[in-house]
């Protein structure tokens, strides 16, 4: 045998496809997800107006000790539509923008974890 490394693959992908096949492997538990160091936790941030046709934003940050993971926001009404989301420093930005014809509000929403 010239290439006892390629042999061996071979082998063992045969002998994971067997198992595969004959359901070996199906009857198994699925796993657990690894539990999370710390909890994850959401902070929302204050009310921001956005008058009708006017653009709007909204920023939160993450308390002391924690750190921000991701976010997002929430809106009062469909006339707002979101125009930015990003990270920013140790928090969370929303931008949007008010297509009605009412005042509506933005608030920033910062995932933490710590």
């Amino acid at each position: 045998m010239k290439h006892p490394k390629i042999a061996l693959s071979v082998g063992a992908a045969a002998l994971i496809s067997g198992a595969l096949l004959t359901g070996a492997v199906a009857n198994a538990a699925p796993s657990k997800p690894a539990a999370l160091a710390a909890p994850l936790s959401s902070v929302t941030g204050v009310s921001v107006n956005v008058a009708p046709g006017g653009h709007g934003i909204a920023s939160v940050t993450c308390p002391v000790g924690k750190i921000v993971t991701g976010g997002g926001g929430q809106t009062s009404a469909f006339d707002i539509f979101f125009t930015d989301s990003y990270a920013s420093g140790n928090g969370w930005t929303i931008r949007g923008t008010n297509k009605g014809a009412s005042t509506q509000t933005l608030k920033a929403v910062a995932i933490c974890v710590g």
